[in-house]
């Protein structure tokens, strides 16, 4: 049995797991004691560190869980939708975010906790928030540029900003959460030492183990052991054995560049040169003699090792992307990598530069083969003169654009809308 896809339920079906997976959350949260203001705002006054450890707990194993699904095929985190980064709203939002929970004692998500179970706090704090809606929706476009662009990274991970594996980097973050909650739940004990003597100064003994009674226990190495271990196991994972579902999506990839569906004729690439309304980018992938001999106008040099996962990732996903070589050779392995890592609207030059020249460069470049070696430039130049050749850039007026058979589907990427506390 395949995994579920709630896709052929339609809108009852996203519904309904929308609705559950909400009302799920909703009762965590409240059995958490997380619809109460006055534990939510203790935290602030290092009394009550519930909210970190509950939270901290909940990021820790979901991320150990989708890192080792990753890590055995089950899941294929590149396709998973990252929320992307902006720097600077990020921040300002994170301080208004601050200063609201300070005042009224929620977050957005736990004001909806509070007010449905009939508290008058929750509902007043949740009013607020869908004024607040209302209010930025109103003044958003005085604002725009700096909400939608300032300090835009994109799709960004740890693992690809430092260039560490998954597993290392989820090892870290779990040996960081065992001493934040070795440090909170020892600001806790230190805050509240004061108060664990009833009203007549004697020591509770239910606490302090006196009577007989034995202290309650805390959880924490328990957990602690148990995130280690799946963290250490991880990382040793990602070091020794292949991503298999990354090995899968490069299978696919290859087949797809086997079949030749993505080679493009050049009349195809010219008319996507000459269309002002895309985003087009020219992925040139020889060597720099080469490159600096011939390129079309607007190619950029991006060397075959260079194309990494980092790199990837830093594309626009709404252009189209056109990989080129002297021949095939280089471009198709190029492809093969931008495909398997989650790009869009990869395509490869049919016949590379080489054909490219043939076809608009006669009378201008000198047709003698150079070199008998695979994927190498079969075509002396006078001078480098890089992009600066005619046939670089055809003229659209004394160039007609014979017929041929298009190739090219957008794919225009599905855009996920969140909210909320998680983002």
């Amino acid at each position: 049995m395949g995994p579920l896809d709630l896709a052929k339920y339609g809108g009852f079906g996203v519904a309904a797991s929308s609705l559950a997976i909400g009302f799920a959350f909703g009762f965590i949260l409240e059995r958490a004691g997380f619809g109460d203001s006055r534990k939510l705002s203790a935290q602030f006054y290092l009394k009550d560190q519930s909210v970190i450890k509950v939270m901290f707990t909940a990021i820790v194993v979901a991320t150990t869980l989708i890192f080792w699904s990753s890590g055995i095929g089950i899941l294929d985190f590149d396709r998973v939708w990252v929320n992307p980064t902006y720097v600077w709203p990020g921040l300002i939002g994170g301080i208004l975010l601050g200063m609201g929970f300070i005042i009224g004692g929620y977050c957005p998500g736990t004001s909806v906790v509070a007010a449905s179970t009939l508290k008058l706090d929750g509902f007043v704090f949740f009013l607020g928030c869908l004024l607040g809606i209302f209010l930025f929706g109103e003044t958003v476009s005085y604002f725009h540029a700096f909400w939608e662009h300032a300090g835009f990274l994109g799709r960004l991970t740890i693992p690809e900003r430092l260039g560490l594996s998954d597993g290392i980097v989820v090892l870290g973050v779990i040996v960081i959460a065992v001493f934040v909650f070795s440090g909170v739940e020892f600001i806790e004990a230190w805050m509240n030492r004061a108060e664990k003597q009833n009203p007549a100064g004697i020591e509770d003994s239910r606490i302090e183990g006196a009577s007989g009674i034995a202290p309650r226990r805390s959880s924490l190495p328990r957990l602690a052991a148990g995130l280690l271990t799946a963290g250490i196991g991880l990382a040793v994972v990602s070091q020794v054995v292949p991503n298999p579902a990354l090995e899968r999506a490069r299978k696919r990839a290859e087949a797809l560049i086997a079949s030749r569906e993505r080679h493009i004729e050049c009349a195809e690439l010219l008319s996507l040169m000459q269309n002002n309304q895309i985003v087009l980018n020219l992925i040139d992938v020889r060597d720099e003699s080469d490159w600096n001999l011939f390129h079309l106008a607007d190619a950029k040099r991006e060397p075959l090792a260079a194309i990494d996962p980092v790199w990837i990732k830093k594309l626009s996903a709404d252009s189209i992307k056109v990989v080129m070589s002297n021949e095939e050779e280089a471009a198709n392995q190029a492809a093969v990598k931008l495909i398997a890592h989650g790009a869009r609207n990869v395509y490869i030059l049919e016949g590379g530069i080489n054909k490219w020249i043939a076809v608009y460069g006669k009378g201008e470049i000198e047709a003698i083969s150079a070199s008998s070696a695979a994927d190498s430039l079969r075509y002396r130049f006078a001078a480098a003169l890089g992009s600066h050749y005619a046939a670089a850039d055809p003229d659209p007026w004394n160039t007609p654009i014979p017929k041929f058979t298009p190739k090219v589907k957008f794919e225009k990427p599905v855009v996920k809308i969140s909210g909320g506390c998680g983002g």
